[in-house]
């Protein structure tokens, strides 16, 4: 058996694996955030502990009966249970492997964790500048779970669409050349629910995607910038009493407006006119995404990956063989 951790911002999940086949799993509203408000780890190192004594008290398991537990995401930041330095793209999967770190904390478990580090862009051409630069935690074991499990074996992009969505440049032989940061899901968030145009969006993300008004919205913020095309939500509903579905994806369509020119823009991801996409998720963004993807650049293979389920935990695993942990 296989216990991996996964901790992001405001969650953390506990899963048990049998090889690749999820048993269980104990998800919990925990995550770095409390960390930083609370000035320690204790609400994170309580709540990991818990759940692996919840699944090994389940499943009848003793501590012999787990053949590793592998973490990755914002656990290995400074405000997680170890920090972990990030590898400088490009990493390989042997840096990777070569770079778990395994730590032994006897508030949670007397085996060893072994922590997978994140990923770091740095800009060699101008350090004066932030362009090329970015970090992640998490991302890039979801990267690579996708690049094994797809067998991409030619240069490729991964996005990963989500409140802090990532694109990751990817090799041939899965080395990650970059990543790219955006804020999609957040600034859907926020201007849904905490401006001007929450009335008009009634306060609710749109279960489904109308393609037409996500389309109509990517072209409004290339034509008039992200402002004024934000701001034509409020004037639809008003003037033409446009249905929810419409307005949101309208808005959808504003934003990953921006995404997308990150994505072309972004110098460390080497996006050309050939270069595929693969879009890992599932979801409205993941969605929209690929649509946008596909009506802007019609000769770029693009892939949805929503048959891929725990990809952090895949991605852990994958690092894990090669470092001959499991």
């Amino acid at each position: 058996m296989i216990i991996t951790i996964d901790t992001g911002t405001t969650n953390t999940r506990v899963a048990l694996f049998e090889g690749k086949n999820r048993i269980d799993q104990v998800k919990a509203n925990v995550g770095v955030r409390d960390t930083s408000i609370d000035g320690n780890n204790l609400k994170l190192v309580n709540t990991i502990s818990t759940a692996i004594e919840e699944l090994k008290s389940k499943h009848s398991l003793q501590d012999s009966d787990i053949q590793a537990i592998l973490a990755a995401g914002m656990i290995t930041s400074n405000l997680g249970l170890h920090e972990v330095p990030h590898l400088v793209a490009p990493a390989s999967l042997d840096d990777f492997a070569n770079n778990v770190t395994s730590i032994v904390n006897d508030s949670i478990s007397p085996l060893p964790i072994h922590f997978i580090p994140g990923v770091k862009n740095l800009n060699t051409e101008n350090i004066t500048s932030v362009m090329g630069l970015d970090i992640m935690r998490g991302e890039e074991v979801e990267a690579l779970a996708i690049a094994e499990q797809f067998n991409i074996d030619k240069d490729a992009i991964i996005a990963l669409p989500g409140s802090h969505s990532k694109f990751v440049a990817i090799d041939s032989n899965k080395t990650i050349k970059g990543c790219c940061t955006t804020l999609a899901g957040e600034l859907n968030a926020i201007i849904t629910n905490n401006t001007i145009l929450t009335s008009s969006l009634e306060n609710r993300f749109s279960e489904t995607l109308c393609n037409e008004a996500l389309l109509e919205g990517y072209n409004a913020a290339e034509q008039f910038g992200m402002g004024h095309a934000l701001f034509l939500i409020r004037l639809q509903e008003q003037f033409e009493g446009r249905s929810h579905e419409k307005l949101a994806s309208f808005l959808v369509g504003v934003i990953l407006h921006s995404d997308i020119k990150a994505l072309t823009s972004a110098p460390q991801l080497g996006f050309t006119s050939e270069t595929p996409v693969y879009i890992g998720g599932s979801g409205l963004l993941c969605e929209a995404t690929a649509y946008l993807l596909q009506q802007q650049f019609p000769d770029n293979p693009v892939n949805q990956c929503t048959d891929i389920q725990d990809l952090s935990a895949v991605g852990s695993m994958f690092v894990a063989a090669k470092a001959n942990i499991i």
